[in-house]
């Protein structure tokens, strides 16, 4: 099997997150501050935060807040947020985990959302977000990378624009993270909402925030924290006002594994291997006259995702003969992201997604490229 679906989720995990996970099991999962034992350098959960902080250029480790996955960690953000009577701005890029909480709380009245449109490649220039921008503007919820096209943002440029109109602004690093560089501090970045099943290389269910120094979210969930249980609120301060519930350790073990493996290869490394496989996949394929090509080619990309379609098959049937007949696994339809959709003129059908990791070899690619080939041969309808 070829596995190019982890833009989903990322497919082998490293040996190291594979044995961290087991061995977490040779043990009694619970947390040091729920049982008594004395917290030290070795709390599973602070070593994680730390290693997270230093991916993402982060001061304070205790900023970050653990959670299911971006799908909570924006619900967090956008639900936490004082931006009720306000406006929202987002772009066609974005996931539905941005779209539907945003969406919800405009049905209620709550606030109106502006949309910003992208290219055909699914790349906005920060100057729109700033054309966008309303007086009564509160944020500026936006995908870093998109997770159809790979189109990467300059979010330094959009953070700017958001402060300078005395908005949040807020960023979906769920493609990001571990694909491209992150930099909370220097981009002057609110609040950053990441996943760990995809570049991070941890299991499903375990993500998290980063909440900037001095902003008060209301937290999502309240309850159980360990200690302190003699209050009858949800304590105050970093990061347990926020995690309220039993902490998902062994989901926590596959993240830290995960980051160690991306500090010992080198993101540098991890980067300049998918960029090579990518530049195959446009060397391949992209002057195939059967063969339209979403991603960006040379610049504002990941080099993580290649989005096409095949003239005259949607994509669901590229998605079947490619499993069916090469055993090659890939993504089709919308990939939550239905606003993105006029834009690279592929309604209502959406795009083939291939998205190769650092574990997918040149002969995995190359065997990829010839089934494309292949599929473009098979009588299409007119």
């Amino acid at each position: 099997m070829i596995y190019l679906n982890n833009a989903a989720t990322s497919y082998p995990k490293p040996k190291k997150v594979q044995e961290a996970v087991m061995a977490s099991f040779s043990g009694p999962l619970v947390h040091a501050s729920r049982t008594g034992m004395e917290r030290d350098e070795d709390d599973i959960l602070y070593v994680c935060r730390s290693k997270l902080a230093d991916l993402f250029n982060i001061e304070d480790p205790l900023h970050i807040v653990f959670t299911s996955g971006s799908t909570e960690a924006l619900n967090l953000a956008i639900k936490g947020l004082p931006l009720e009577g306000g406006n929202v701005v987002i772009s066609a890029i974005e996931h539905n985990s941005v779209i539907r909480p945003l969406k919800t709380l405009e049905k209620e009245g709550k606030i109106s959302v502006t949309i910003v449109e992208c290219d055909k490649n699914g790349y906005i220039e920060p100057q729109q977000f700033a054309e966008a921008i309303r007086d009564d503007t509160k944020a500026i919820v936006v995908n870093h990378c998109s997770n159809v096209t790979g189109a990467v943002l300059d979010i330094a440029e959009i953070a700017k624009i958001a402060h300078s109109a005395g908005a949040y602004i807020v960023v979906d690093a769920s493609q990001s993270a571990g694909a491209v560089p992150i930099d909370c501090k220097n981009w002057d970045i609110d609040l950053l909402a990441f996943t760990g099943h995809k570049s991070l290389y941890g299991m499903q269910g375990i993500g998290g925030l980063y909440i900037k120094e001095g902003i008060e979210l209301k937290p999502l969930k309240v309850g159980g924290t360990g200690i302190l249980s003699e209050l009858l609120l949800q304590p105050e301060g970093f990061p347990i006002h926020y995690e309220a519930g039993t902490p998902n350790t062994p989901g926590i073990i596959s993240l830290y594994a995960g980051l160690q493996f991306i500090f010992e290869t080198g993101l540098e490394n991890i980067i300049e291997h998918k960029k090579k496989l990518y530049k195959i996949l446009f060397d391949e394929l992209g002057d195939n006259p059967d063969i339209e090509i979403y991603s960006p080619k040379n610049e504002h990309t990941s080099y993580s995702n290649f989005c096409f379609n095949i003239k005259g098959m949607v994509p669901e049937e590229v998605g079947y003969v490619l499993e069916a007949s090469f055993d090659i696994w890939v993504r089709t339809g919308l990939h939550c992201a239905p606003l993105i959709l006029p834009y690279l003129g592929v309604e209502p059908w959406g795009t083939v997604r291939a998205s190769h990791s650092y574990f997918t070899t040149e002969e995995e690619i190359y065997k990829f490229v010839e089934a494309v080939k292949k599929i473009t041969i098979i009588p299409k309808r007119k």
